[in-house]
Parts: C-alpha cells; sequence; structure tokens
C-alpha cells in the first residue's frame, strides 16, 4: 500500500538540539578542541561600561567562523542560514528561541569598533598559538607563496590621477611607490568606458576601490584588478602561521614575506630553519635578507645569464683585480668600473669600445659594441642559495611547495577567498586573516582527533590493563611450575603438587 505523509505541525517539541548534532560534525569537533573564551577579553576595552548589553563577541566570532567555513561571502545570508540551520545555532549557542543577530551588526562592529583596533590579527595569533601550545607545529621549515585576490571593482571604475604636486616630485613619488617594473601599459577589458585608451597603475585608479591595483596572473591571461595575498605555511602541519594583504607586484611579495618572518619569529618565539619558495622570490635583497635571519633559502635560482649569454666567454674567463677594482679580459684588456645599475642592483664594468674594435677574439666575447661584465651587489648570498638547490633538503621543501597551492586552493573555492567581498585593503585584510584562521581551525581540529583518542586509549589502558596482564603471566609461570595435576569430581576439586 502506497504512503502518504500527511504534513502537520505539532505545537511542542520536547528535544535536545545537542542530540540533533552528529559526534563526528565538524563544528562539534571545533567546538571540543578549540577554546573561543579569549575573544571576549580582546575586545573588553572596545566597549563601554554602561549601557545596554550588546551581543556577546563570541557569538559573532562563531556565526564569522560558520561564514569562512562553509563559504557563505554574504552576510544577509549567513544571517538566514544560522537562523534555520540547527547545528549552526548549536555552535553558536542560541538555542531555539534566541534571536539571531542582524547583519547590520557585523558591518557596525567592522567598520567602526573593530577597526579602531587589531582584533583580526589577534584572533588569527591566539589560534595559531594554540597551535603551538598543543604540540602541532614547531616553525623549523616552512613555505611561503602569494596569490592574487580579484578586488571588488572593475574597470567600468577607474579614473585618472590628479595630481596636485609638480611633476618631478610626482615622478619621485611614483619611482619610491613602484620600484618594480609595474608601469607597463595595459588594454583594459570590454567594461572600460573609454575603449582604446592605455592606461596603468602610475595614470588611474578605481574610485571604488582606491587600493586595488591594476594586473595579471600570466602573460596569458586577462588584465583586471587584484590584491595579492600572502601566506607562511609550516610544512609538516600544513598550519598558516603568516597571513598579510598587499599589491599584487613582486617586490611587495617579498616585502611582506620578509615582514612576516620576522614577525613570527618575535611573536611565536621559533626559529626557522628553512623557507621554501618559488622563484618569484628569487631577488637577491631578499634572499640576503632570509640568509642574515639565519633561514636557508630554498628557492629555484635560476642562472639567465648564461641562457642569454650562450656561446661567448662566461664571467669565469675573466680575473678580478681587486687592487685596481677592475676585470682583466682573455686577452689581457682592462674592463673599468662603469657603475651600480639601480634597477638590476648590479655592479658593471665595462671594456673600452677601441680595445674590442680591434680584438680578434671579439666575436667569442661579446655581440656588443664594447664588452660589459657585472655581478649582483648580493652576489654571495646569491651563491649560497645556489648551493643549497643542489642538497636532499631543498628538494623535499620544493615538494612541499605544493601543500600551499592547495591552502590557496581551498580557500578560493570553498571559502570565498577568489573575490574580495571587501573593498580597501584594511578590510579585505580581514578576510584574508579570517579565512587563514578558518583553515588553521579544520588542521587543528583534523590533528587532534587523530592524535586525541589514541593518547587517551593509552593512558586509560595502561594502569589497569598492563597490571592484570602481568599478574596472570606470573599466576600461569607458577601454576607450570608447582602443579603436577588436577582432579575434580561433583563436588570437590583436588590439586596434587
Amino acid at each position: 500500500m502506497l504512503g502518504e505523509k500527511q504534513r502537520s505541525e505539532s505545537m511542542f517539541y520536547y528535544v535536545r538540539i545537542d542530540d540533533l548534532v552528529p559526534e563526528n560534525h565538524l563544528l562539534r569537533l571545533i567546538d571540543k578542541h578549540v577554546d573561543f573564551s579569549f575573544v571576549t577579553n580582546k575586545v573588553k576595552h572596545l566597549y563601554s561600561h554602561t549601557g545596554r548589553p550588546s551581543i556577546d563577541p563570541e557569538v559573532l566570532l562563531r556565526m564569522l567562523l560558520i561564514g569562512y567555513l562553509y563559504g557563505i561571502t554574504s552576510e544577509r545570508r549567513l544571517c538566514e542560514e544560522v537562523k534555520m540551520h540547527i547545528g549552526y545555532r548549536w555552535f553558536v549557542g542560541l538555542n531555539l528561541e534566541d534571536r539571531v543577530p542582524d547583519h547590520s551588526t557585523f558591518s557596525k562592529n567592522r567598520h567602526e569598533r573593530f577597526l579602531e583596533g587589531n582584533i583580526f590579527q589577534e584572533i588569527f595569533d591566539e589560534i595559531v598559538r594554540q597551535c603551538i601550545e598543543k604540540g602541532l607545529l614547531t616553525g623549523k621549515h616552512l613555505t611561503v607563496d602569494s596569490t592574487y585576490i580579484k578586488a571588488n571593482a572593475s574597470f567600468k571604475s577607474l579614473e585618472p590621477i590628479v595630481v596636485d604636486m609638480g611633476s618631478k616630485e610626482y615622478i619621485e613619488k611614483l619611482e619610491k611607490e613602484n620600484p618594480v617594473n609595474d608601469d607597463r601599459p595595459w588594454e583594459p577589458g570590454e567594461g572600460y568606458p573609454h575603449r582604446g585608451q592605455k592606461i596603468s597603475n602610475d595614470t588611474h585608479r578605481s574610485k571604488t576601490d582606491p587600493d586595488a591595483r591594476i594586473s595579471r596572473k600570466s602573460l596569458n591571461s586577462g588584465t583586471s584588478l587584484y590584491h595579492a595575498g600572502t601566506y607562511v605555511m609550516e610544512n609538516k602541519s600544513r598550519i598558516i602561521i603568516g597571513a598579510a594583504i598587499g599589491r599584487p607586484d613582486k617586490k611587495t611579495d617579498c616585502d611582506k614575506a620578509l615582514k612576516q618572518i620576522r614577525r613570527i619569529k618575535w611573536r611565536c618565539k621559533i626559529r626557522p630553519e628553512s623557507l621554501g619558495a618559488d622563484k618569484g622570490y628569487a631577488a637577491g635583497e631578499f634572499v640576503h635578507n632570509i640568509i642574515n635571519e639565519g633561514i636557508n633559502p630554498h628557492i629555484p635560482i635560476i642562472n639567465y645569464r648564461s641562457q642569454n649569454d650562450k656561446g661567448i666567454y662566461p664571467i669565469d674567463r675573466f680575473s678580478f683585480d681587486e687592487s685596481k677594482n677592475i676585470f682583466i679580459c682573455p686577452e689581457g684588456k682592462e674592463l673599468r668600473y662603469w657603475g651600480l645599475h639601480k634597477r638590476s642592483k648590479q655592479h658593471v664594468y665595462r671594456a673600452r669600445t677601441k680595445d674590442c674594435k680591434i680584438c680578434s677574439k671579439k666575436p667569442e666575447c661579446t655581440r656588443d659594441k664594447a664588452r660589459s661584465v657585472s655581478y649582483h651587489i648580493y652576489e654571495d648570498s646569491i651563491n649560497n642559495a645556489r648551493r643549497l638547490n643542489k642538497t636532499k633538503e631543498y628538494r623535499i621543501s620544493q615538494r612541499m611547495r605544493k601543500r600551499i597551492e592547495e591552502l590557496f586552493g581551498e580557500a578560493k573555492e570553498f571559502m570565498g577567498l577568489r573575490v574580495a567581498k571587501f573593498r580597501r585593503t584594511k578590510f579585505v585584510r580581514e578576510q584574508i586573516l579570517m579565512t587563514a584562521t578558518a583553515q588553521n581551525i579544520k588542521r587543528m581540529v583534523k590533528l587532534l582527533s587523530k592524535m586525541g583518542p589514541k593518547g587517551v586509549a593509552v593512558s586509560a589502558q595502561q594502569p589497569q590493563t598492563l597490571p592484570l596482564i602481568n599478574g596472570l603471566l606470573k599466576l600461569f609461570a607458577f601454576l607450570s611450575q608447582n602443579i603436577k595435576g588436577i582432579f575434580i569430581t561433583d563436588r570437590q576439586c583436588f590439586v596434587k603438587s
């Protein structure tokens, strides 16, 4: 017989929310292993001691974490989901009769109250501290990388920069702000109203998000407005111990990475032994600074000079006279110091044109009018990093790099980091810090769930099971040595010794 369900609603329900949340649910494991009570003390100074009581800050943090864990980027939708989802209500600490905070509460706290303090950075640091306290990371071997985050703005919002200073002063300001090769002209997309004009970061800014920069991920990808997020990851546990936001260019990436490394050493009290990165971090100054921090740079050093100058004399064929500060070519001619190239940070030595013009070995030495040789101001540090490229530790570190790419993939696909949901760097920073915090909590819960029950089981069995087993073994040994036979009748048992 075909059954049919009659929809009806009871007036009263006798049920505990705790019974409806599965034991192995992610939110239950987070509630078990992570302590969120620190939030109240972190934000206590931001609230008045008089007036109407506010919403518990821990409730707001737990709701924000739900949004990042499950990729709910809209705060209106987050409040609706918490209102409907019993598991979310249980995790936040609301029963079925409690009112869910309004979405405007998040905006008010983010833009006004929490903006005064470094709250989201402190939340991120506290979760990292709990991971260290529980023995989940040592911080010996790290990996750093950055990713592009599409800005919450379009080319339609671009407008020319209005300069209220002299041309010379403006050029000097641009050189300080954009020390890298960031002045290339870009061809905007279809949505740009002034189609056909060449634009760059030196000439245009977005009025919607002035902190976003025109960039592209690769030569074959499209141009758009981006921010750039940086992660510093501990290789073994995949826990993120540093997160930052900035402009999408190589110079800024290196500066952010170095700043995070120094902050980690001071804040977390750990001493990294190695740092893995891709070739984008193979800048001489960055490698030099990392070595000065006492860290081995596991960064691929590519010898572009040997590729570009294939078929001509390498610099090894030239001898250096330190007393005169000159190079001497294989034919005995002098290459005098020409100067320091500001952009490439190279010391350049150049021969005289008239010497190279009459030289019979010129086709084998140079394709220019005169031969020049150069070396980087941090050549010793680069050579040290090049020697590390041949070690076993370097190969292991490079294999670990894929783990940080997996973290970026998780953040973009499941946590909404592909596109910034806020505008301006100070608010996008909140997004990347809270995303990294949510990822750390997931790693933390996973590791503690694996190791926790085993440790408890062993500690519980040692004082009870092992003495019992030892006692039985002694009893069997005694019986085998002293008892020759056992005779059992209907009512009595006789032991023959």
